[in-house]
């Protein structure tokens, strides 16, 4: 399957058309809630004149599969709930903007857990997500239709949102490249909030390579990434791998140094206590009228979120700024982080919510979104089960350039060769 940076340089070449790329969208695997297709083919012959003018943007051309979270104007938005079916807003996010501005094309809207509040991207108003490695699978949430757009060739690149792992997670279990920037660094205007101090935007695609064209294109921010010493750090392993995770792991991490980190295991129930607050606050008119019309999964967390004290929201607060301390420390002794992005396979379809399953997750991912640092989610081989492994490379707050070419050097490395089930 050709990267988005394959693709540019064959337009270039007049070798691949971007009205061509079009054929390869559909709704097949549940990807897509909503495909803006007759849009999209005026906007790829645009693409193409302007190739043949040898005036092409940096994204002329290239398939953008858009995240349900995102306003995009005139095209529905529903944030993967009932409760804002039929919404069409008037005006794209800011990051569809940018994007669209250095020309992507939004070829439609990707599904979504519900309001994105969950990792398994199973979401009860809209047909089953596909894993496309095994369909009996979950594609991992919330940017579960984001992810499977990509791995299936649907969409050369993909914007998603990160509030506990949900751009890292999906990607990981889809076998695609995700980035997580430094908190603010691409705006979330025009995104619904989950939680305001933990939401982060973000850009997705196959490859590191194209998560770095996309994140520039986004940011402007194209600056050299120096040297990178890359760590490893045991105390943020909260959960035991299994057996095939740890084998690919431990092939990737090989000669890397450790570096210690106190109060890890504080981390994950801080940052649920803050999540459950804020998401509570950002509901509580909606909650408060319509909660009939949320799905079960998400209805029963706003319900127990209603719960949460301000002793314990300052409390949380208070472990947050600990981690961010351990981590400026951390960072003096060394430039990145090199982590798990799950210690566990995505879960069955048929079964989802498991706490054990969540367990396996989430203190892998939370930590990056509670400092608000830069982690890139890179594809590096498979587990016992034929199923993607992906690791995490963190760095400190900015260092977006440097985190992202770590990713690419380990991409590289590992030659990730799999293709999905749903194109063989």
């Amino acid at each position: 399957m050709i990267s988005a940076t394959g693709l540019l340089a064959a337009f270039r070449a007049r070798e691949r058309s971007p009205v061509e790329e079009l054929d390869a969208v559909s709704e097949a695997g549940g990807a897509f809630v909503t495909l803006t297709l007759e849009r999209a083919r005026e906007e790829a012959r645009a693409a193409e004149r302007a190739y043949a003018r040898g005036e092409a943007r940096p994204l002329e051309g290239l398939t953008l599969a858009v995240k349900d979270l995102y306003d995009t104007a005139g095209v529905e938005t529903s944030y993967g709930s009932r409760v804002f079916a039929g919404h069409v807003p008037a005006r794209d996010a800011e990051a569809v903007r940018r994007a669209r501005a250095a020309g992507a094309i939004v070829v439609g809207k990707t599904l979504t857990h519900e309001f994105a509040w969950g990792i398994t991207s199973v979401n009860p108003h809209f047909p089953p997500l596909r894993n496309p490695y095994d369909p009996e699978r979950v594609a991992g949430g919330s940017s579960g239709g984001s992810a499977v757009a990509l791995a299936t060739g649907m969409a050369a690149l993909a914007l998603g949102t990160d509030t506990g792992g949900s751009i890292r997670i999906p990607a990981a279990f889809c076998g695609v490249s995700g980035l997580k920037p430094t908190f603010g660094r691409v705006s979330v205007e025009g995104v619904l909030p989950l939680a305001r101090t933990l939401d982060h935007a973000g850009p997705m695609a196959r490859t590191p390579a194209d998560v770095a064209l996309f994140y520039a294109a986004l940011t402007g921010d194209s600056g050299d990434p120096g040297y990178a010493r890359i760590a490893v750090c045991p105390d943020l392993h909260l959960h035991e791998l299994t057996p095939g995770i740890r084998r690919v792991f431990e092939a990737v991490a090989a000669g890397c140094p450790e570096v210690r980190f106190s109060g890890a295991q504080e981390i994950y129930p801080a940052y649920a206590a803050i999540q459950r607050a804020e998401a509570a606050r950002v509901h509580a008119e909606w909650f408060a009228s319509r909660a009939a019309e949320y799905g079960d999964d998400v209805r029963s967390r706003l319900a127990a979120a209603q719960d949460v004290a301000l002793g314990d929201y300052i409390a949380a607060a208070e472990a947050r700024e600990r981690a961010r301390a351990e981590f400026t420390r951390l960072f003096t002794q060394t430039d990145l982080l090199l982590t798990p992005i799950a210690a566990v396979p995505p879960e069955r379809a048929d079964q989802p919510g498991h706490t054990a399953f969540r367990d396996g997750v989430l203190p892998y991912t939370v930590p990056q979104d509670m400092a608000g640092l830069p982690a890139c989610a890179v594809p590096v081989g498979s587990d016992e089960l034929g199923l993607p492994v992906g690791v995490q490379v963190t760095g400190p707050p900015g260092s977006e350039r440097r985190v992202l070419a770590a990713a690419d050097a380990l991409f590289q490395r590992a030659s990730w060769k799999m293709t999905p089930s749903a194109v063989r």
